[in-house]
């Protein structure tokens, strides 16, 4: 009897373990790169998606896409990007995950813009030289 009883307090001490592990782990998924979308303005099918990873003062929206995209879209873009925003079936859950640039909905997305934080262009002309010489 005392077999057994040291087995199932073996077997409950890796469930509960195991429980501990998996409560962690889905508790930081929100700050590791998986955001939840927050509703804009009084209109329940457009929401913004955040990446905390990325923030500027002045974003670039990209073109508006629009159709019939279904839950899943991937997005990417040459800058960094900042937001997008997103137009779903009303009250629909939205998730973007930053390090792919998934973005999922529990409705049909039907419209999105991508916001972008411009880099600096580089300069890849040499200085000049604004010293005179004279000869004489």
């Amino acid at each position: 009897m005392r077999a057994k009883a040291k087995i199932a307090n073996r077997f409950e001490r890796r469930a509960f373990l195991l429980g501990v592990v998996l409560l962690v782990g889905l508790g930081t998924l929100g700050f590791v790169g998986l955001a939840q979308a927050q509703q804009i303005g009084p209109n329940p099918t457009v929401q913004m998606v955040d990446n905390p990873d990325v923030s500027c003062d002045s974003p670039m929206p990209s073109a508006e896409e629009t159709g019939q995209f279904g839950e899943t879209i991937t997005v990417s873009a040459d800058d960094p990007i900042d937001f997008v925003v997103v137009k779903t079936a009303p009250n629909a859950t939205v998730t973007f995950d930053s390090s792919s640039g998934q973005i999922t909905s529990s409705g049909n997305i039907l419209a999105y813009v991508v916001f972008t934080c411009p880099t600096a262009p580089t300069d890849t002309t040499a200085p000049t030289d604004t010293t005179a010489t004279t000869t004489g």
